[in-house]
């Protein structure tokens, strides 16, 4: 009887112990904000740069539009990598333009409420970035932005784009002072700096670490206070920009 009672009580201490790692373990809040998902950016008529140049601004766009809508913490914008390997899981948009129909089914996939999409032009430096932004649920065009300048403020045209983004009435108000914080900490890189950037994101896509870390270097070198190129290269190779 005795060692009846001393299996029974371990037995209920193991339970006990067991119900309140069980407790201890609560899942994790779940993130309720709208997400947001910019694809990378398409080639309209172009004349006056070498092609690898825009199949490197079309990452590096993309990738400041996402940079730049993270100031608002109110919405949640989906990482470049994750969107890249979705993209790349169903073969799409490689190297090339996604179909329109499916920029819905691509949002759904990432757990985004709302995808932009946008095409550059540029007529030897007179550039123009035209924008829409979709609606998963409804595969319906909220709006449509464009934004006009030379390619030598070219980072001004991104920040402008991603205002307007921010602004629209479909996505939760951008919190009072966010932008100030963001701009401080991101200040407007030359577009030197943004072509070596996007470089790096173009070798970076194709597996070329190397010569993604020497770009981004490169654009470091050219703008000291580049946050975004920093921050990239050492999560692209630690340490490597530091």
């Amino acid at each position: 009887m005795k060692h009846l009672a001393t299996g029974s009580l371990t037995l209920a201490c193991a339970a006990l112990l067991a119900t309140s790692g069980v407790a201890q373990q609560r899942p994790a809040t779940p993130d309720s904000r709208p997400g947001v998902g910019v694809l990378d950016f398409e080639i309209g008529a172009t004349i006056g740069q070498d092609p690898d140049d825009y199949q490197a601004l079309r990452r590096g766009l993309a990738s400041m539009t996402i940079n730049e809508l993270t100031a608002n913490n109110t919405i949640r914008v989906v990482e470049r990598a994750q969107l890249q390997q979705i993209l790349q899981e169903q073969n799409l948009g490689r190297e090339g333009r996604v179909d329109p129909s499916t920029v819905s089914q691509i949002g759904r996939l990432i757990g985004a409420r709302y995808m932009v999409t946008g095409t550059l032009y540029d007529v030897r430096g007179d550039v123009r970035i035209d924008a829409r932004l979709f609606d998963t649920e409804t595969s319906q065009i909220l709006k449509t932005y464009r934004v006009q300048g030379r390619l030598d403020n070219v980072f001004e045209l991104v920040t402008n784009l991603s205002s307007q983004l921010l602004a629209t009435t479909n996505l939760p108000p951008l919190p009072r002072g966010a932008m100030e914080e963001h701009r401080q900490a991101n200040p407007s890189p030359p577009t030197q700096a943004v072509m070596a950037y996007s470089r790096a994101v173009l070798y970076a896509d194709r597996g070329d670490t190397e010569r993604a870390v020497e770009q981004y270097r490169r654009a470091i070198t050219v703008f000291p206070a580049y946050t975004q190129a920093k921050t990239d290269c050492n999560r692209l190779q630690a340490g490597a920009c530091t």
